[in-house]
């Protein structure tokens, strides 16, 4: 399971045992693909801890136990004295408590300094979230399609260009070549505006990944596999990730995939941060509260998981 939807997924264990008065342990045993394992094990390689309980600390009289099939109501339940205020905001409450980089990790001059990356940004900025590679797998299975193209972006980014007299354009994606192609379609329209990435990403996520075909459709293995297999540097993968989310949320406005994960967790965070939402577009969907693709999604914000 890939990072954002692993934590989303978390997020909605949290929300259970908030509701049932105990406590969340996650079980010893559930390997994580983005953990290193060097001189720290699992999430604490790059979050504050979640708790202090452990499996062997914990009576197992009362408790319960979920896994990752998990029927999709699971997660829309919301603490009755919060109600009122509904799932999209309990999920904004969760997200961004499970989402705290270790102080080490984000201190000056550290791999996820923030403040650091953002130093050559010009105000305002415009967030996009491209999403490639092997996630698009997936739009391959469900919808007989392949993800969103970089020009439908580059669309998306000029309307908030315009709107907004955005200067810089800031670019989550994992596939290398998508920065130019960001540049050039905004060259002739928006000559004055910056495209920039996280600085000392991993070159090229995507290529690593040539096990999948130009739509997407797997012959091999997710990422995530490999980085189980220690065909990537788990490190470095999961830096740019994380580096990636924490730059959306501090931009001023949000061109997202919100049938993705990460844009989903991306919007939380930026919620959180700027305590208000800013202006987004989505393009290709509603947001949803569980940690799957959202099929067949309603108004009232029920969807079914795909």
């Amino acid at each position: 399971r890939g990072l954002a939807a692993t934590v989303a997924h978390i997020a909605g264990l949290l929300s259970m045992a908030h509701l049932q008065g105990k406590a969340m342990v996650l079980a010893d045993q559930v390997a994580w693909g983005y953990a290193h394992g060097d001189s720290c094990e699992g999430f604490e390689c790059y979050f504050v801890r979640w708790g202090a309980c452990k499996v062997e600390h914990v009576g197992l009289q009362g408790a319960f136990q979920v896994g990752r099939s998990a029927h999709p109501d699971v997660f829309a339940m919301v603490p009755p004295r919060f109600a009122h205020k509904g799932i999209f905001w309990w999920r904004t409450v969760l997200l961004p408590f499970l989402f705290r980089i270790r102080p080490d990790l984000s201190a000056p001059g550290a791999p996820l300094d923030v403040d650091g990356q953002m130093v050559k940004w010009k105000r305002p900025v415009v967030g996009v979230h491209v999403r490639v590679g092997d996630s698009c797998n997936k739009w391959a299975v469900h919808f007989n399609s392949s993800c969103v193209p970089v020009s439908e972006h580059a669309r998306a980014a000029l309307v908030m260009v315009r709107r907004y007299a955005a200067r810089t354009v800031f670019l989550a994606t994992d596939d290398a070549d998508v920065r130019d192609q960001m540049a050039t379609a905004l060259q002739a329209s928006a000559p004055h505006v910056q495209v920039v990435c996280a600085a000392g990403a991993l070159a090229d996520k995507t290529h690593t990944s040539s096990s999948f075909n130009a739509h997407g459709v797997a012959s091999a293995k997710w990422i995530e596999h490999r980085l189980q297999d220690n065909e990537l540097p788990k490190r470095l993968v999961a830096h740019q990730a994380l580096m990636d989310l924490l730059l959306l949320a501090r931009a001023d406005f949000l061109v997202l995939q919100l049938a993705s994960n990460l844009s989903r967790l991306a919007l939380a965070l930026s919620i959180a941060h700027h305590r208000r939402i800013v202006p987004f577009v989505s393009l290709d969907g509603a947001t949803c509260f569980h940690w799957q693709l959202c099929c067949e999604a309603q108004p009232d914000g029920s969807s079914t998981m795909c």
